[in-house]
């Protein structure tokens, strides 16, 4: 835990693999500094899709969602009474999500969606 009133993440953390950011702006932004060279940066707060920039990993990391809490609950709540089914296509390792998502957006697309499988370690959460 980091204290953001106190001190500034990137000067406490210590190169990463993901930063998921909820906080968008200037947290976004300073975001990029703590990720590894091949690091992924996952936002839903994003005011942009990078197209401001020339860096490519921040144009490859932005494509347009929008978060609602109450469309959530109630896919949730389809899913688990059975009257919703999910088709999984394929699940592929963090490592191959940029790959995953070109397929898709190149219109390549196969039956069901893409499930991202990310390792949780309660010792490499920041």
């Amino acid at each position: 835990m980091i204290d953001y009133q106190t001190s500034r993440f990137e000067d406490r953390v210590d190169p990463v693999d993901v930063v998921f950011d909820a906080a968008g702006g200037e947290t976004l932004d300073r975001s990029w500094a703590v990720l590894k060279p091949n690091g992924r940066l996952v936002t839903i707060a994003a005011d942009s899709e990078g197209t401001g920039t020339a860096e490519q990993r921040v144009k490859d990391a932005f494509f347009i969602v929008e978060p609602n809490q109450k469309q959530l609950v109630e896919v949730g709540r389809l899913v688990d009474a059975g009257t919703l089914r999910v088709f999984v296509g394929a699940v592929v390792p963090l490592e191959q999500a940029s790959a995953a998502y070109a397929v898709t957006v190149r219109g390549e697309r196969r039956p069901g969606k893409t499930v991202i499988a990310v390792r949780y370690s309660p010792t490499n959460v920041v």
